[in-house]
């Protein structure tokens, strides 16, 4: 309303402006109720938003992205960082056999010259180093005897190990290292690629790799169903649950555990 249309209705008389103010009155009393009822909506919404599975009883699985961050249940420490007190420590030592024994000669007096080649040392001072042996990698051929009988003349050909069926492959401890670090470690691809060269000279493709993690998981499968079925017979099991974002989509690794045994499931959430 402008004031010149208020004026208007001032001047009309005592009756257009009881009216007016009672039509004025009867819109603010409206206007008051919308506004409460979208007050308690706007609540109800972010009481909504701000539950989560530590204070309702949703799942944590349906906490997404906003879930609460975990907190420690280990009491805040009072020693100082580094060793404490009384701590027994790991303190390299000297060992009795070692590996390799490297003597170094005294063949002539450091004062006068006289030579000592053949004089029997009263003492010598030891000092030990602990390191890695060279790291290379080896190459083992398998040769099967090829033979023909000379009574019947059928060739005969000696029996290779199952496990080696390809001309040329890599073995059995080089695979667990590559599992050990894709699957333990959690080193991406190329990280895992670039360590196994650096360490062993050797490159493997990302499809190499993931056979032989494959091939890993299926011998696994026995064992781990035999863990799965201890755990539906143990007394008390725990079960928890962890979410990621991978590409942009939510995963989900369950967990089911007793005090001895863990079996872990990933859930991809579409």
């Amino acid at each position: 309303m402008t004031p010149e249309e208020a004026l208007a209705i001032y001047h009309a008389g005592p009756e257009v402006v009881v009216k007016a103010l009672c039509e004025l009155s009867n819109q603010v009393e409206l206007l008051q109720k919308q506004v409460a009822e979208l007050q308690k909506e706007v609540q109800r919404l972010k009481d909504q938003l701000a539950k989560n599975s530590r204070n309702s009883s949703k799942p944590p699985s349906s906490d997404g992205f906003n879930r609460p961050a975990p907190k420690s249940l280990r009491p805040q420490g009072k020693g100082k960082p580094g060793g404490q007190k009384g701590h027994p420590g790991s303190t390299l030592k000297m060992v009795d056999n070692p590996e390799h024994t490297i003597v170094y000669h005294v063949d002539q007096c450091q004062r006068c010259g006289h030579c000592l080649t053949n004089e029997a040392p009263s003492d010598v001072e030891k000092r030990q180093v602990f390191d890695i042996p060279a790291i290379q990698m080896e190459v083992s051929e398998h040769q099967a005897e090829i033979k023909p009988c000379s009574h019947c003349g059928h060739l005969n050909k000696a029996t290779l190990p199952e496990q080696v069926k390809a001309p040329v492959q890599y073995g059995p401890r080089l695979k667990a290292i590559a599992v050990y670090l894709r699957q333990y470690q959690l080193l991406p691809y190329n990280r895992s690629r670039e360590l196994l060269g650096d360490l062993f000279s050797t490159d493997l493709s990302e499809g190499t790799l993931t056979n032989i993690t494959e091939t890993c998981s299926e011998f696994l499968q026995e064992p781990l169903e035999q863990i799965r079925k201890q755990l539906e017979q143990a007394p008390v099991v725990n079960f928890d649950e962890t979410g990621s974002s991978v590409d942009g989509k939510g995963q989900w690794l369950h967990a089911a555990s007793s005090p001895n045994l863990i079996s872990l499931r990933l859930i991809n959430l579409l």
